[in-house]
């Protein structure tokens, strides 16, 4: 049931950054998700396998189900809410749209937890909230750093 309800989410997650008006360019998006899916292996790398505070199951289905969430359920919603947040007229407009995707992010891994797919041993979901809120900054200010690299290219040529 894990496995269905996160391939869910991950198909809900895809149709909705298809049908959107995307606000950043093909190769911004493209950046956005590379960058969080690459920062999300590696953290969850050192969480789940060096630091072993957490532990992924071993089941087929299970481990699938984490693989989807791990590289597209949470990259495209980080790149859903960058789109977004450019649209949003205010910073306190801008932080409830990342909160609402912290939010949706972290009823996915409670969804994992309950099913089994994720079990925490010395970390909890308060570590997982920091930690979604700082992925959401740092692929912020990456996409900030990539656009003035992009413009300072241009200029440069």
């Amino acid at each position: 049931m894990g496995f269905v309800l996160l391939v869910f989410l991950a198909w809900l997650v895809l149709v909705l950054f298809t049908s959107m008006n995307k606000k950043l360019t093909f190769i911004e998006n493209t950046f956005v998700y590379l960058a969080a899916m690459v920062i999300h292996i590696n953290v969850t790398w050192i969480v789940y396998e060096e630091l072993n505070v957490a532990h992924i199951s071993q089941q087929i289905l299970n481990n699938s189900a984490f693989l989807i969430h791990r590289s597209i359920t949470l990259p495209i919603t980080l790149a859903i809410t960058l789109n977004l947040v450019r649209t949003a007229p205010s910073l306190s407009s801008k932080f409830i749209k990342v909160a609402v995707s912290v939010a949706f992010l972290v009823s996915a891994v409670m969804i994992a937890r309950y099913f089994g797919i994720v079990d925490y041993k010395k970390w909890n979901i308060g570590y997982e909230i920091i930690y979604l809120f700082l992925l959401h900054l740092v692929v912020q200010f990456l996409l900030k750093y990539f656009g003035q690299l992009k413009t300072r290219g241009v200029n440069e040529a």
